[in-house]
């Protein structure tokens, strides 16, 4: 981008700098209403396992920070190779400073300076409102991963919503929330009575991240879906978010671990939620009674969230619904969550031109995403 056109248009766009940090948490708390701390911007920009510096674009207008687009880094298994490839998150642009050519003057500037950086790949999960701006810039928009839902308390996160991202929407009225409030608590014990026990599978609890044994357990094929590498770089880094209160549940049959899963518990303002964030192995190949005793411990330590999600992988839905979850794509849950898109776009060129890794073509290929691999943070 020449100097001209950004003198022209008041803003200049370049590369985060090292004193940028701070004006940077300003903007966040702008635009998305909630304070982060120096350690969770180091956490998750600084200390990434696999890229050097962080890969930001910004946008300034008379000296202030007025805009930022920033990347987290993930190693992605794509086919027969493995990859570096960027997930864009936490757009900001402050409200003074929308709808001015800020968001393309950041992307531009982003895409140039990562245009011959060792990533290959790009894949983020706009929403609706960002879709038309990346598609402007060659972006391959698919069908986002699903996610499954236990609401648990509907009218706090029907009137509410959970968290700025707002993954439910306002449609339902707190009236509805009240009315089926007693409804769903109804319906999710009876669903939990129903459950018979599970023999010859016990479960352990850890507060801590099992680094050696989630690595062990996880299996990666080369003709499967595309999907974030679980090694031990990634497990010691993306699960060390300073705001996240973490457990890691451990499957056992007859004494060797089988299956994991980690989850994190966090509060939004109002709203309480539960995540199951990642299950290994990935190929659901332990059966079904195994994530039946996983889930059982999981949703215990989980009675006071208001909310309890678990994405899409090795956990079959037939599972999920037995333990009172709805896919958000589904009704009821789709009738007040917002739907989200999984965007796909080469770092290096157009997709028009052509474009694989590993021998599969990654904007067309079946891709496997965990809430882990989301830009949730």
């Amino acid at each position: 981008m020449s100097q001209l056109k950004q003198s022209q248009s008041g803003y200049d766009y370049r590369l985060v700098r090292a004193g940028d940090r701070e004006r940077y948490l300003d903007l966040h708390e702008t635009v998305w209403g909630h304070e982060r701390t120096n350690e969770w911007y180091d956490w998750r920009f600084r200390e990434n396992p696999y890229v050097d510096g962080t890969p930001m674009a910004v946008a300034e207008h008379d000296g202030e920070l007025v805009g930022a687009e920033p990347c987290l880094a993930f190693r992605l298994q794509v086919g027969i190779e493995t990859t570096t490839a960027l997930q864009p998150a936490d757009w900001a642009v402050h409200p003074d400073h929308r709808k001015l050519g800020v968001f393309f003057g950041m992307t531009e500037r982003l895409l140039e300076a990562q245009a011959d950086s060792p990533a290959q790949l790009y894949f983020n999960f706009p929403n609706e409102h960002l879709v038309p701006g990346l598609e402007t810039f060659d972006w391959t928009i698919r069908d986002g991963p699903t996610t499954h839902y236990r609401i648990q308390n509907p009218e706090r996160v029907v009137r509410l919503g959970s968290g700025p991202k707002r993954e439910f929407t306002s449609v339902a009225s707190g009236n509805l929330g009240r009315l089926v409030t007693p409804l769903a608590r109804g319906y999710l014990q009876a669903r939990d009575r129903l459950r018979g026990s599970v023999d010859g599978v016990s479960v352990e609890r850890a507060e801590s991240i099992p680094v050696g044994l989630l690595t062990t357990l996880t299996r990666h094929r080369d003709d499967g879906p595309v999907h974030v590498v679980r090694d031990a770089a990634y497990y010691r880094w993306r699960f060390a978010n300073p705001r996240w209160e973490t457990t890691t549940y451990v499957a056992r049959r007859d004494g060797c671990a089988v299956a994991a899963c980690l989850t994190c518990s966090e509060q939004r303002g109002r709203i309480r939620s539960t995540a199951v964030l990642d299950v290994v192995p990935r190929d659901a190949s332990v059966g079904r009674d195994v994530y039946r005793a996983l889930l059982e411990p999981i949703l215990a330590d989980a009675n006071e969230s208001d909310v309890v999600k678990v994405g899409e992988g090795p956990i079959p839905a037939s599972v999920l619904r037995t333990f009172g979850f709805r896919a958000n794509d589904r009704f009821p849950i789709a009738a007040f969550s917002n739907s989200t898109a999984l965007a796909v776009r080469p770092t290096t060129r157009s997709v028009s031109e052509g474009f694989g890794i590993g021998g599969v073509d990654p904007t067309e290929h079946d891709w496997e995403l965990q809430l882990a691999d989301q830009d949730i943070a």
